[in-house]
């Protein structure tokens, strides 16, 4: 498992060893170096700890002594108390010396500084119980004891320190001519180790790099498209060696490939020329076509068609067949219109206008149409052919199979920014599934209805998304309706200052 999750092979082998080379002659420098320092460290902390010993013991035995005398001249409360305190301590102290027999001098005088400070205790502690018995020939006597054996302790105190100062002395100096060698050797340690170190970083750095120089030499020759390469003669043994290998092979398959490739050249030159001929011929073919498709009901020409038609019904006094031509004429000829050329409302009323002129005229009184329009909005610009549609949908499948009559009323108001065309009629409605679908995106793409414009509701959400650059289609569109009772459709138009065209109308 743990060869196939960090193999060390090849480059990763060379790195290793280069890494654990380096960390165990820095490891062993930094080894070599704590332990000496330590070694110093703990014979500075033996002496030190001895002189603060030695100066504690005496420093007591010298306060025990004032605290005695204290307590015997004046028989204070707080210098017993304070006697008993440092007696105590001093106890202790006295008490932690060890007795056992040794051969060592410094042993032998603190043992017998041990003693005298027993027998200090027991000469200070029988002069305080005769003071405090008011026998003064007797707390006397014990305190010229003690005085003279406290004496013996500091003239022992100063002894031991004395001779451990020499102890410490010849150990200092010891100390100090083993660090300036030891400082000699770190030193030389260190320099050994950084140029080792500087030695091996740079021979495993020229053994690395230069065969991926001379590979990278031999990629720029062929980035620049000369393919004749020496063989690299790369035996490094590692990742390196594959690398060139797989390099000198990929050099010859791609002069092979670059061969190959003049030769298609060749032939895909001959086929382009066939291929020329072969596009001529098609769009010769497709002139051809154009013109046939052309050549059958020109729009312009059915438009104008209609005109004369209604001149002529004019001339021959049929005024009602002149105006129903006329509408028809009209809205033929706004259907001619671009789809994303800009109109204006008023021309998007009219157009629906004279859609339902066409309507009345055909089935008369069984549809009703009214118009509720604020006339200041009327040169809004607004997307081309918006609004007929939606009236035609309301025609289509909602009041086109009802028995009753019909009405479909278009208004136009602006409210808060917004300017609302609605368009609401008493068909037989919409359920709420539908609704859902139609105004779903991409639903409304699967009700487009006929229409007559071939414009269904999904390409006028679509455009007026477009137009007035909206991601959501409730902000443009809205839907209500109750089945039975009819449906209103509201487009959403964004009332902006400026938005209006020039005050004359399009003519459609």
């Amino acid at each position: 498992m743990t060869k196939y999750i960090l193999p060390i092979t090849g480059i990763r082998k060379k790195l290793v060893v280069y890494y654990l080379i380096v960390t165990l002659i820095l490891g062993a420098t930094s080894i070599f170096s704590y332990y000496n320092a330590k070694l110093v460290l703990d014979k500075l902390n033996t002496i030190i700890i001895d002189y603060v010993y030695l100066n504690e013991l005496n420093n007591d035995v010298n306060t025990m002594m004032m605290e005695v005398e204290k307590y015997l001249t004046t028989k204070s409360s707080d210098a017993l108390l304070d006697y008993y305190t440092i007696y105590n301590s001093l106890d202790v102290k006295a008490k932690n010396i060890p007795r056992d027999s040794s051969y060592d001098n410094d042993i032998l005088i603190l043992k017998n500084i041990g003693y005298m400070i027993d027998n200090l205790l027991v000469e200070t502690d029988q002069a305080v119980k005769a003071k405090r018995g008011r026998i003064s020939h007797e707390y006397i006597a014990h305190f010229t004891r003690s005085i003279e054996i406290s004496e013996h302790i500091k003239l022992y105190i100063n002894n031991l320190l004395t001779y451990k100062l020499q102890e410490g002395s010849s150990q200092y100096n010891l100390i100090t001519k083993n660090m300036t060698f030891l400082s000699y050797i770190n030193a030389i340690i260190i320099v050994v180790s950084v140029t080792l170190n500087i030695f091996l970083a740079f021979m495993f750095a020229y053994r690395l790099t230069k065969p991926i120089i001379k590979l990278a030499h031999s990629a720029e020759k062929i980035s620049q498209g000369d393919f004749d390469i020496q063989p690299f003669n790369i035996k490094t043994g590692d990742e390196i060696s594959t690398l060139a290998t797989a390099f000198e092979k990929m050099v010859v398959n791609i002069k092979t490939y670059i061969d190959e490739i003049k030769k298609q050249a060749e032939m895909e030159k001959k086929l382009k020329v066939q291929e020329m001929e072969n596009f001529k011929m098609k769009s010769l073919l497709r002139d051809a076509e154009l013109k046939a498709l052309q050549s059958q009901i020109n729009p312009h020409f059915l438009f104008n068609t209609f005109n004369a038609a209604g001149q002529l019904a004019m001339m021959e006094g049929a005024d009602n067949t002149s105006e129903f031509i006329e509408n028809i004429a009209q809205l033929f000829r706004y259907n001619l219109r671009k789809l994303d050329e800009a109109v204006t409302l008023k021309d998007e009323i009219n157009y629906s206008q004279n859609y339902m002129y066409i309507l009345k005229t055909r089935f008369g009184d069984k549809i009703d149409f009214t118009l509720d329009v604020d006339e200041h909005l009327l040169n809004i610009e607004t997307p081309c052919a918006i609004i007929q549609p939606i009236v035609e949908n309301a025609f289509i499948h909602g009041i086109e199979n009802l028995e009753k009559s019909g009405e479909i009323k278009l208004t136009v108001n602006e409210s808060d920014g917004i300017i609302r065309v609605e368009v609401e009629d008493n068909g037989i409605g919409i359920d709420e599934s539908k609704i859902k679908t139609i105004i779903s995106p991409g639903g409304s793409k699967k009700n487009t209805g006929k229409h007559a414009s071939g414009i269904g509701i999904h390409n006028v959400i679509d455009r007026l998304r477009l137009f007035y650059n909206s991601k959501n289609i409730n902000e443009v569109f809205e839907i209500e309706s109750k089945v039975g009772y009819g449906t209103k459709v509201t487009l959403k138009l964004p009332y902006k200052k400026g938005s209006a065209l020039n005050d004359q109308t399009v003519d459609c």
